[in-house]
């Protein structure tokens, strides 16, 4: 029973960390706005960050192992996006410069 427990608690550390990855982005999401739209992008970073902080207060021992676990699993796996991304838009330019001259 303790593995399906751990095992939830670590995606719901998942689930957490997209949500506060999500509330992040708003900022840029809303910066054509941000004037009027500050309130909103707050509330959600606020709001995530704390119930993030309430959930790891709450869960002791391996739990909050398993609950670490997922948020930081999530982060290490989108920020290893970006170079993935990059590589990608590489090996793409230079198969359009191979198209090119053939």
């Amino acid at each position: 029973m303790t593995w399906a427990l751990h095992g939830t608690i670590f995606a719901l550390g998942i689930c957490l960390s997209i949500r506060i990855i999500a509330a992040l982005h708003g900022i840029i999401d809303f910066w054509h706005a941000i004037g009027t739209e500050y309130p909103r992008v707050i509330r959600g970073i606020l709001g995530w960050g704390i119930m993030t902080l309430a959930i790891g207060w709450l869960v002791e021992g391996s739990y909050w192992t398993a609950l670490v676990s997922g948020l930081s699993a999530y982060f290490l796996f989108y920020l290893s996006l970006y170079p993935l991304w990059l590589l990608l838009l590489r090996v793409m330019k230079k198969r359009s410069k191979n198209r090119s001259r053939s």
